[in-house]
């Protein structure tokens, strides 16, 4: 049932079917083994990219960092510039004039020689004053709102953050470190990177569209951010709220600041990230596609090359009934039909053969029911006959010849009667009216005994093989005022009937004749004629599980065994 829902009818369809799993499987097996080899190459190669340039990224910006620092010990009091501050606070206002500019001329000294040096200069907390810087400042500075990136004693670096000079927008790195002067405390010196050094050093890394960097400080929170919304600064990074979409679609490389506890992060989309493996995988499916039409192309290709002659071995089978066998017949140039077409003729003229004996045997059928129904003629007559007698002895007194006659015309409507087979008990009846009648000719007395009656005579058994049994006992081996004995017994999942009687019995010649199954008894050969008929009648409707046997002795008597399954239903018999 499942397969003609299924499978296709058509033999075009499942010729399409097997060719396209036949390209499909393979496509899919090495789809399968190369996706994992495929992805571990392109996820490499990107991975490394990105790794090498976010290195590349962190090694510049830690060289920044110590230039500054570097810079910032020249500017400090164990510097010349630094020994010169603390003289510019305690001269006299002729004094300071010449110091000022000396510490200027030395300013400008170290950032001419320091190129990543931009904004410089001295800021007094206390009074709130900037003082010797080399550009212009905002107004509103604070040093303590700068982003940390780490502090180290006395020495805080900072960034990324907008650069302090008010006509530069830009995001500049910073270092701020503490001055301790004899005459003034809280006094800081701040030095920045110079113009778009951040924006250069970040942008160093190139290695696919859509990178957002994010610095994060010791305390793992987000001081500078590409993308705020995504990942705002001041969020904690890969917190809890590293559930957020943002984070969910970004794939994530850091590098770790070998000195200091910062790090760089370089986050990528994953839809950059994946490309190369999103279009390795459209070329395969593209490929898979092309071969797919590549066997929808040839698989109608085969189609067509059997189509024709199919069509014509259908033609051919439509004109079975109809039409005589073509003389010409057409061949399809292929081995194979042409041995099919040559064996399909000869199937055709073999069948119009048999097509016509079917019709001859048609025609004698016809006849037989004819002389069928002129037969039924005399044993209707013989019926009628019957009845006038039975009245006519009823009439006269005649009792004997009343049941006789009775008894003899229901024998005649069993044996009439259609059907192949009957039940046990109707078989038994049968018998038993048939005894009666013969004991009237022969004098002989009779006994039938059934044996758990109740469970045996429902069983089906074939018709006429008791009375063929007790026929040939009776006609043929029966001395007068003899004995028959009809046993009828369960033996298992059979049935068994047994046929005694006291008659002459037989030699064991004769025994051996009779046992012999193709023994063919001649007219008025005595037993062979009605035991052949059982053995046959047995033989076609069980074979083998049946089992017919005999046992004489000359001058004793004669015992004719039969052993039938027991059947209930007419149609269990073979």
């Amino acid at each position: 049932m499942w397969r003609k829902r299924w499978v296709p009818y058509s033999l075009k369809y499942r010729l399409t079917i097997m060719l396209l799993v036949a390209i499909l499987i393979p496509l899919a097996t090495l789809g399968v083994s190369s996706y994992s080899s495929i992805y571990a190459v392109l996820k490499n190669k990107a991975e490394r990219g990105v790794r090498s340039n976010l290195h590349q990224a962190m090694e510049s910006l830690t060289r920044t960092l110590d230039q500054l620092n570097h810079a910032s010990q020249q500017l400090a009091l164990d510097g010349r510039i630094g020994r010169n501050l603390d003289r510019y606070l305690e001269a006299d206002k002729y004094a300071k004039k010449e110091i000022h500019d000396e510490i200027k001329n030395e300013m400008s000294l170290v950032a001419f020689t320091n190129p990543t040096v931009g904004l410089v200069f001295y800021y007094f907390a206390d009074s709130d004053t900037v003082m010797f810087e080399n550009y212009e400042v905002r107004k509103d500075v604070d040093l303590d709102e700068l982003p940390v990136l780490s502090g180290f004693g006395s020495i805080s670096y900072n960034g990324p953050h907008r650069s302090l000079n008010p006509w530069d927008g830009h995001q500049v790195f910073s270092i701020v470190r503490a001055i301790d002067l004899p005459q003034e405390e809280h006094v800081y010196l701040y030095i920045e990177t110079s113009f778009k050094l951040a924006e250069s050093l970040l942008g160093m890394d190139q290695s696919a569209a859509g990178t957002v960097h994010l610095i994060v400080d010791a305390d793992g929170r987000i001081i500078f951010s590409e993308n705020e919304k995504a990942f705002p600064i001041g969020s904690l990074y890969a917190s809890a709220e590293a559930g957020s979409r943002g984070y969910e679609e970004h794939y994530f490389f850091e590098e770790k600041n070998g000195k200091q506890a910062w790090k760089l992060v370089a986050t990528i989309p994953k839809s950059v990230y994946d490309r190369e493996l999103r279009n390795w995988l459209l070329e395969f499916a593209a490929l898979a596609v092309l071969s797919l039409a590549i066997g929808c192309l040839v698989a109608w290709m085969i189609w067509r090359t059997v189509y024709k002659p199919l069509r014509n071995l259908s033609q051919g089978m439509k004109l079975i009934p109809h039409a005589a066998p073509v003389s010409d017949v057409k061949t399809a140039s292929i081995l194979e039909f042409d041995r099919i077409q040559n064996g399909f003729e000869t199937m055709r003229t073999r069948i119009e053969e048999l097509l016509l004996e079917a019709e001859q045997r048609e025609r004698r059928k016809a006849r037989l029911e004819v002389d069928k129904l002129m037969h039924q003629i005399n044993p209707h007559f013989l019926y009628n006959a019957l009845d006038t007698v039975r009245w006519l002895a009823r009439i006269r007194g005649e009792k004997e010849i009343d049941k006789l006659v009775s008894t003899l015309n229901k024998i005649l409507h069993y044996n009439l009667d259609k059907g192949d087979t009957a039940r046990i008990g109707d078989e038994l009846e049968a018998l038993r009216n048939y005894m009666s009648v013969q004991a009237v000719r022969y004098r002989f007395s009779y006994e039938i005994e059934v044996v758990d009656e109740g469970s045996l005579e429902e069983w089906v058994i074939p018709r006429f093989v008791l009375q063929p049994l007790v026929e040939n006992a009776i006609v043929h081996g029966l001395k007068e005022d003899g004995r028959i004995r009809v046993t009828l017994l369960r033996e298992g999942a059979d049935a068994r009937v047994e046929v005694w009687d006291d008659g002459a019995g037989m030699s064991e010649e004769q025994l051996r004749k009779l046992k012999n199954k193709e023994h063919e008894a001649s007219p008025g050969g005595g037993y062979g004629i009605g035991l052949n008929y059982v053995r046959k009648v047995v033989d076609l409707h069980y074979g083998d599980r049946a089992k017919l046997t005999i046992e004489s002795e000359p001058d004793t008597g004669t015992v004719i065994s039969l052993r039938l399954p027991m059947l209930r239903e007419v149609d269990d018999i073979a």
